[in-house]
């Protein structure tokens, strides 16, 4: 028995423990979750200290000089953050898990900015692009336009309808906004069909799998 194969009957077992929860929340289907987040956890742990520590820190500090005190602020907080599994001292853990916050937080707006909104207020407004693609272009371009004002305006939530003349404004708004709903709901729809067919397709991977190794121990055993 070659650890290939193995390897296939342990990832079979799992993949059977997981299809488990069709019928319900059971001991099995914990028990393969508990194994997938401890290992997850582990290999984490493991790429940290190997990466961080082993070739990172631990090289920084023998070369002596300057640089091992540009060491000394990652070392504290990550020693701070250490103490977040002590009731006791979980507080002053709180330092890392704030600097982590905002981090990520100024990392994920930057990215939502420079990744997402200015390239799609870039393309909405490039009109000489539209023009060089011709009719289809146009039209394209045009429903790119619309399509981002109005899903944009379908997250005002400031603007009530007036009684009179001076409510046309809030009425304009109001229109655009229904419109948007109708491409967030079409954005939606697509993304959930593309999440459901990757996860078919997984799915179907994951059968044939079991169903090759069920295959490969029969013939093992001479059957």
């Amino acid at each position: 028995m070659t650890m290939d194969l193995i390897g296939g009957i342990v990832g079979a077992l799992l993949t059977v423990l997981i299809l488990s929860y069709i019928l319900g929340d059971n001991p099995l289907y914990r028990l393969a979750l508990y194994i997938l987040i401890g290992a997850s956890v582990g290999y984490v742990v493991a790429v940290v200290v190997g990466t961080v520590v082993f070739r990172i820190a631990l090289p920084s500090l023998q070369q002596g000089g300057s640089q091992p005190y540009g060491l000394l602020i990652p070392v504290v907080l990550g020693a701070l953050l250490l103490l977040k599994g002590f009731p006791r001292l979980a507080v002053l853990g709180n330092i890392s898990t704030g600097f982590l916050v905002g981090v990520g937080a100024a990392v994920a707006v930057g990215g939502a900015l420079l990744g997402t909104l200015i390239p799609q207020i870039d393309a909405s407004g490039s009109v000489f692009d539209w023009a060089a693609g011709g009719p289809s272009g146009l039209i394209n371009g045009s429903l790119a336009l619309v399509g981002t004002v109005c899903a944009l305006l379908a997250f005002t939530f400031t603007f009530r309808q007036r009684p009179g003349p001076g409510g046309w404004g809030a009425s304009l708004i109001g229109f655009f906004g229904r419109i948007g709903r109708l491409f967030l709901l079409a954005a939606f729809g697509a993304v959930f069909a593309g999440a459901l067919v990757a996860t078919l397709t997984v799915l179907v991977k994951r059968v044939y799998t079991v169903v090759d190794v069920l295959l490969a121990v029969w013939r093992l055993f001479g059957g």
